[in-house]
């Protein structure tokens, strides 16, 4: 049935992972809120850290700046499979793929592919106090992004990203006169991140990163401006630090933040008409409490990898945010291993059952890395001290 409330279910989707959206006050409501959802399960374990994490095949979604501090002539291929939302129809998924290769020692390019799919949806019209089955669609959503990166000293890089992003969840109808459409938007990333010692080296390290995501159009879905929804532009900051236990583990802690910087709801849960520049600039003082409010959109990550030998990983984390706006209180697990120039990974997710019924929030994560550099895999990882000692 595509009503204005039913199309608005669809755009509030992921609202509904975490707590029912009428308990929500207020709550951060953008389009195509796929490009939030994190994809791969290395992150996805540890509480959806990743934007100061050490790098790997996805840090296209997470951070591309994170590229510049691999191996030289590293290249590599990510894969990732949401395969199923417990709560909702079984053919919801999500999945993604991306791609990095250094160009020199102080460059990388990257790319991805994402796409989303709602699943069938049984189009219904209402004629009198009769219900009309108009047949079916499978509502759904893409995005493909590029991004080129810059080592501006030894620790530190910025990367920039460009994107296009397809939101098909309408069918084309036209709803009381209203004839609606595929919505079409570009959006741009800037991102940086800092590593204290170089990659290769195993001592205790911190890394540090930023990414601004998202800037970009409103999608449009009509000719009509009560159709128009911004992009989930946020700001993500964070940091981990790195131990190095032994010759060759490492035990990694992250801490980060996500501050959304669009147009804050009002009490019928409507999107002011505010510019898309305009949102990003008050997004920090528009809601209605004021600040305090704002600071109820952040979204809050914990996570830590403990990882044997380079070939077998342990992860654990925590996210959450404030009741009000979405209510994430979720603990994440998984694991990973390595096998030649293969990386797997799996991760699992579960909320919190704390003063609130959840009921469509567990899920589970497959990630696929393969490492194509040019060059053989370190089978050793090298000490500083030990390079100092000869």
């Amino acid at each position: 049935m595509i009503t204005k409330n039913i199309f608005i279910s669809l755009i509030l989707v992921f609202v509904g992972f975490t707590v029912d959206s009428q308990e929500l006050v207020r709550p951060v409501i953008t389009g195509a809120p796929f490009l939030q959802v994190t994809p791969d399960a290395r992150s996805g374990a540890m509480g959806e850290t990743g934007v100061s994490t050490l790098p790997d095949a996805f840090s296209q979604f997470h951070n591309p700046a994170k590229f510049l501090f691999q191996a030289e002539e590293s290249a590599g291929v990510g894969l990732s499979y949401i395969p199923r939302f417990v709560g909702y129809a079984n053919d919801i998924f999500h999945a993604n793929v991306a791609y990095y290769q250094s160009l020199n020692e102080r460059s990388a390019i990257s790319g991805s592919l994402t796409y989303f799919s709602f699943g069938n949806v049984e189009v219904e019209e209402q004629m009198g106090n009769e219900i009309i089955n108009q047949g079916s669609f499978v509502p759904n959503e893409l995005a493909f992004d590029l991004s080129y990166g810059l080592k501006l000293n030894e620790n530190f890089g910025m990367a920039v990203s460009g994107r296009y992003i397809r939101s098909d969840i309408t069918d084309n109808q036209n709803q009381t006169g209203v004839q609606l459409r595929t919505g079409n938007a570009i959006s741009a990333d800037v991102s940086g991140y800092y590593i204290s010692e170089p990659l290769y080296k195993r001592v205790n390290k911190w890394t540090l990163g930023f990414n601004l995501k998202n800037l970009g159009s409103k999608l449009k879905y009509a000719d009509n401006e009560d159709y128009d929804y911004p992009l989930p532009t946020s700001l993500e900051i964070g940091g981990g630090y790195h131990i190095a236990s032994g010759q060759n583990d490492v035990i990694s802690f992250y801490l980060e933040a996500l501050k959304f910087l669009v147009p804050a709801t009002d009490d019928q849960k409507n999107i002011p008409e505010k510019s898309v520049v305009g949102g990003w600039f008050n997004s920090f003082g528009d809601a209605p409490d004021g600040f305090s409010e704002e600071m109820k959109e952040v979204i809050l990550s914990l996570g830590s990898e403990f990882n044997f030998n380079d070939n077998f990983k342990l992860r654990a984390g925590y996210i959450t945010q404030h009741r009000d706006k979405g209510y994430l209180n979720h603990i994440t697990v998984g694991a990973g291993a390595v096998y030649d120039r293969f990386i797997f990974d799996f991760a699992y997710q579960s909320p919190i059952a704390n003063n609130v019924s959840f009921r469509q929030d567990k899920g589970w994560k497959l990630s696929l890395s393969i490492d194509l550099g040019g060059s053989e895999k370190r089978s050793t990882p090298v000490n500083i001290e030990e390079l100092t000692s000869l």
